[in-house]
């Protein structure tokens, strides 16, 4: 994933297998998916499993919980990194200009991200909660925008990391030390929330992530790769700290991204740090090295400092396309699988993965758990990714995975945890019991089993489909069972659609034999009862099936304001479903990759008929070609209040005003120096409303898909203050760019000018900047007292119309 062929020179001396090159390179084969008739065979009574609860979880960052039924959630990720919180400033790294913001929280409230994971966890009825401690050296001290090279730490841009304060915690962090204790950080946590055995309070502690990357992702404040010394010791530090505060808290080390991590740490050429230590301790990889340090710094504190080792994974062979990933799992798992990628060419060596990294620990530090906080096989557009991510779910089942969360949010990959946490939609899930289960090819089709421990009464079946254009008759063979099963019910994720569908009940099961047939390129969870009636007074998709009309709008010049937002008309807002954005994103600086994040922006009418502005983002990545779609389920969100009063509620609510409005927001880059610079330009091809009516109701008739132009119309306004003293007669509240009008223009205007001052501030080089004059009119919510955010919100209210006048 990162500088592939560095790595690759760094196998010869690491010592990977390289297989017999074809041709002077090596190559890995991948067998094509073919029909035939697919026969599963689940053993009753063959060897059960545990399967730990926390392998459904997924990351706060980038997935809604509303979105998925999960169990464990994972607040981390690179904006972590640079986390202060004491102020809940952080910083993004190359990801986005090394800007210093408050993209994480815009609270003064100290830890408001954690208070928030706790709230947001407690909603949803997440047990588990995850979050990650700084050990990189130094952490975010302002929100003011991009941090150059002429400010990497130490400067003032940064506050230093000390890991153990070896004096009185503070009730309340000193923001004027310039220093962020992370021992006082943990006490804070359990003095607000309670320790890690309380409903509310953190679970488990992640030291860090990705730490061979620091000086790579966050060169302004770690510009040096990690040394093993380095890591090391961090770790037995923060560790201790945390064991000393919450002794039953849960340590999760060393966050590694990837791969090469896993060998050698540094995926530079020139590692002569590990060759010594490595053959100093014969240590087979890295992974060794980390695990045997701390255990041998557990055993002189007197207790275990490492509870859960902790890895990220994301395919190599998933990226190559669709075929690839429907076979990728399996180099987490099966012996001599050899993928479509370098892993596959040159380090056979250690694949199957997951039993090497499992020997590592039973060698080094038997009793530590095993843990997978960040992992992605891709496919969020189509069903391969609800595939591979069923059958990834399966193989941490079986292997034994401890914790395992999500990075991302595609609407195709979250089905695939939805059919083993919510298969139904009313909680229906995964036994908690894994049993033995196979097909005759698992390139073709690959498959689970599971009952409960205490009730076999129901046996969960999830199975695959990997032929991408035929459906396969499938017989699943309950076999050495001691009871008859008599129904069943098929789930299925298939087609263009991401929506779990009942496809099949089974009323006559016989000789525990259950019969069905699978679409062409589908996920199944199979539900056998040993009930007749389990499945009564259930309709399949067939029999309930909806019908959707789709609108294409292709003339996409002529649906866009002289703002730039495309206004996008909705003709029938009871029935939307759901957008889908077509287009593509390229980046001026040349950026190897790149995302348009970008917002469908709307008025919406809830039930008591009160209005309110939201929106739901959507991220369109770098390439020729990309899609998003934006689902509509008729729950959005309401946001009231400010700063740390601030509360989010989802209310039921229809879009009003019979349009939409698509907005780019943000810019997202890898470059560092050109990276402030940086500008990425977003075409759409075409968007699509899609509309989804139950049957019997009629759409309505749609007289073109074309689009016509859309205009839309601003309000110039002036206001008056309530203030006593008199006013200032040559300020126009909310005018920001002093054109005249108050609109969302200038709303926008004051967020840039805070986020990036040097850009969008007083002035700055952007054509168009915040002058002296319109500072004074944006100073709105509360004249006199300095741009915020919250002077942006009240003119987005006024336009709104929840307020009738500006300042409020």
């Amino acid at each position: 994933m990162k500088k592939t062929a560095a790595f690759i020179a760094a196998c010869v001396v690491s010592g990977c297998t390289m297989t017999a090159p074809v041709n002077g390179l090596p190559r890995a084969t991948v067998n094509a998916a073919g029909g035939y008739d697919m026969n599963v065979t689940v053993d009753l009574k063959g060897e059960k499993k545990a399967i730990s609860p926390l392998i459904y979880g997924v990351n706060q960052y980038t997935t809604d919980l509303r979105d998925v039924k999960t169990t464990a959630v994972r607040q981390g990720g690179n904006r972590m990194t640079a986390y202060n919180w004491e102020t809940n400033a952080s910083n993004a790294g190359s990801d986005w200009k090394h800007s210093s913001d408050n993209n994480l929280s815009d609270s003064d409230d100290p830890a408001d991200c954690v208070q928030v994971l706790s709230k947001q966890a407690a909603k949803y009825n997440v047990n588990y909660k995850l979050t990650t401690l700084q050990l990189a050296g130094y952490v975010s001290a302002d929100k003011n925008g991009p941090v150059s090279e002429a400010e990497k730490a130490p400067s003032d841009r940064w506050n230093k990391v000390v890991l153990t304060k070896n004096a009185p915690f503070a009730d309340t962090p000193d923001l004027t030390d310039g220093v962020v204790y992370m021992d006082e950080y943990v006490n804070y946590i359990i003095n607000k929330l309670g320790d890690s055995q309380s409903a509310e309070g953190i679970q488990g502690y992640s030291l860090d992530n990705e730490p061979v990357l620091w000086n790579d992702t966050h060169s302004r404040m770690h510009p040096d790769p990690v040394t093993i010394e380095e890591l090391g010791s961090k770790s037995v530090e923060m560790a201790k700290a945390v064991k000393k505060l919450d002794p039953k808290a849960e340590v999760f080390g060393p966050a590694l991204y990837g791969y090469t991590a896993f060998d050698h740490l540094d995926d530079d050429d020139a590692h002569t740090e590990w060759e010594e230590i490595k053959k100093a301790n014969n240590y087979h990889w890295y992974l060794d090295c980390y695990l045997d340090h701390m255990h041998k710094a557990s055993e002189e504190n007197g207790a275990r400092l490492l509870d859960v080792l902790d890895i990220h994974y994301y395919s190599e062979s998933a990226r190559k396309g669709i075929e690839d990933r429907l076979q990728s799992v399996r180099t987490l798992y099966e012996p001599g699988f050899s993928e479509n990628s370098w892993i596959g060419q040159w380090c056979m060596e250690n694949v199957p993965i997951l039993p090497t990294i499992q020997k590592s620990i039973d060698t080094y530090y038997p009793g530590t758990k095993l843990g997978i906080s960040e992992y992605n096989f891709g496919g969020g557009d189509d069903a391969s990714g609800t595939i591979a991510q069923a059958e990834a779910l399966g193989c941490y089942a079986d292997q034994g995975v401890y914790f395992a969360s999500l990075w991302g949010g595609e609407p195709f990959i979250l089905s695939g945890i939805q059919l083993y946490t919510n298969y139904d939609g009313k909680g229906g899930c995964f036994g908690d019991t894994l049993i033995p289960a196979s097909t005759g090819d698992v390139s073709k089709s690959s498959t689970y089993a599971a009952v409960n421990a205490k009730d076999d009464s129901k046996v969960t079946v999830m199975v695959t489909n990997k032929d991408l254009k035929e459906n396969e008759n499938a017989v699943i063979d309950l076999r050495n069972a001691d009871k008859s099963y008599k129904s069943a019910a098929v789930y299925a994720v298939f087609g263009d659609s991401e929506e779990i569908r009942l496809i099949d009940i089974i009323k006559d099961v016989k000789d525990n034999k259950v019969k069905t047939e699978l679409p062409a390129f589908s996920a199944a969870m199979v539900v056998v009862s040993d009930q007749a009636d389990a499945f009564d007074g259930l309709k399949t998709y067939e029999e309930t099936k909806t019908e959707t009309k789709t609108v294409e709008f292709t003339d996409i010049e002529s649906m866009t304001n002289d703002k730039g937002f495309v206004v996008v008309p909705i003709e029938d807002a009871e029935h939307l479903s759901k957008i889908i954005i077509n287009g593509a994103v390229t980046s001026s600086a040349g950026s190897s990759w790149a995302t348009a994040g970008c917002a469908v922006c709307m008025n919406v009418t809830a039930k008591d008929g009160s209005g309110f502005w939201t929106y739901k983002s959507y991220n369109l990545p770098l390439g020729s070609k990309s899609s998003a779609t934006v689902k509509f389920d008729g729950i959005f969100t309401k946001e009231t209040g400010e700063g740390a009063d601030k509360v989010k509620e989802d209310l039921e609510a229809t879009v009003a005003e019979g349009k939409v409005e698509l907005q780019k927001w943000w810019d997202a880059s890898e470059k560092s120096e050109e990276s402030s610079e940086d500008k990425i330009e977003v075409k759409y091809s075409s968007i699509q409303v899609v509309y989804e009516y139950a049957q019997g109701e009629a759409p309505k008739v749609t007289t073109t898909t074309t689009s016509s132009a859309v205009t839309t119309t601003t309000t110039s306004v002036a206001t008056t203050t309530s203030s006593t003293t008199a006013p200032d007669k040559d300020v126009v509240y909310g005018d920001a760019n002093c054109d005249g009008n108050v609109d969302l223009a200038d709303a926008i205007l004051i967020m840039q000018s805070l986020a990036n001052p040097n850009k969008f501030g007083l002035n700055g080089s952007a054509e168009k900047h915040l002058t002296e004059k319109g500072k004074r009119n944006a100073d709105c919510c509360d004249p006199g007292s300095g741009l915020t955010n919250d002077d942006a919100l009240s003119i987005q209210r006024l336009l709104l119309h929840l307020i009738d006048k500006l300042p409020e």
